[in-house]
């Protein structure tokens, strides 16, 4: 049975970790080469990419994109990990207008500098934070800076705020609750979170751990058909970039690491705007024959085409 390679949106479910979820789809899809796009804490749910088959190579191009979240913030409370499964260190009486809480969460928008979360894997020397908490081992966290944007709130009371926000590529959504209860005087926790995208796709055409569970139990194997909207083939993983059609002659070219001239012809309006406005962009090689991906170039200012990466060997869709 050929791997299936592609994209899967799933719905994470509460008390899962990301790694529970890649080792059960392992076992659903009977292929190692699995990975995901953007942790999600065990108490969390909601989208998580997951990176089938040759498509765990898309990983760098997917990790980049910003995030879609809905929360609920615990004021008058803190605790060491900057959510409800952390040792509580403060509790304070709250009596707080809801126009005051309203103006709080209004100001946390845009570029924020921020503390990372000691229970995280950032990485300080080399080594993650969360290992440093769990051997109360004492260590500067650092600070970085975080955006938020698109905040709507949904609910304000004088003790718990619920809100839909949107975030750049690693931001922490309990570091935004921290700092919302510091501006308040009285301490906030993070009590719920549900991601609900992650750009370009949403947790409306995700599959529940519970229905692949379902298809895999009552066939013994799953289908890209079965899964309906949840799964992308990786020729459509990044809508965002432009796409060129390789001939088979091209295509053998490609796929030893050469970049063909009748290609590169196709893209010099690409190329001028990379050097005009000296940044880089995405293409997408595929195959006319059967519209698999092939590669995935990137135009660099001035010095013409790169191939960032190949796939070849495997039946990627």
């Amino acid at each position: 049975m050929n791997t299936l390679n592609g994209i899967l949106l799933l719905d994470k479910p509460e008390g899962w970790t990301s790694h529970d979820v890649v080792a059960k789809a392992r076992r659903f899809f009977q292929t190692k080469a699995i990975g995901h796009c953007g942790t999600l804490d065990p108490m969390a749910s909601g989208l998580l990419i997951l990176l089938i088959g040759n498509a765990t190579k898309l990983s760098d191009f997917l990790l980049t994109q910003d995030k879609t979240y809905l929360t609920t913030i615990q004021l008058g409370l803190t605790t060491d990990t900057f959510d409800m499964t952390g040792e509580v260190l403060t509790q304070t009486p709250c009596d707080l207008s809801k126009d005051k809480i309203e103006k709080a969460i209004q100001s946390l928008t845009g570029d924020i500098e921020l503390e990372v979360p000691i229970f995280s894997a950032a990485k300080v020397k080399g080594k993650k934070l969360y290992e440093y908490a769990r051997e109360n081992k004492t260590v500067e966290l650092p600070k970085k800076i975080m955006n938020f944007y698109n905040i709507k709130i949904l609910e304000v009371t004088p003790e718990r705020v619920s809100v839909q926000l949107s975030c750049s590529k690693g931001s922490f959504i309990r570091a935004w609750g921290h700092r919302l209860g510091q501006e308040l005087n009285v301490g906030g926790t993070l009590k719920e979170l549900r991601r609900i995208e992650s750009l370009p796709w949403s947790i409306e055409n995700a599959i529940s751990m519970e229905k692949l569970n379902e298809i895999f139990e009552k066939d013994g194997f799953i289908k890209p058909e079965s899964l309906g909207k949840s799964f992308i083939p990786a020729s459509k993983a990044l809508p965002h970039l432009k796409s060129v059609i390789a001939d088979l002659k091209e295509e053998k070219l490609i796929s030893n690491g050469q970049i063909p001239h009748s290609v590169s012809s196709r893209l010099v309006f690409e190329l001028k705007q990379a050097a005009r406005e000296g940044t880089s962009l995405g293409v997408k090689v595929l195959s006319s024959n059967d519209q698999r991906l092939l590669a995935i170039l990137q135009t660099i200012p001035g010095k013409g085409l790169k191939i960032r990466r190949v796939f070849k060997n495997d039946n990627i869709n």
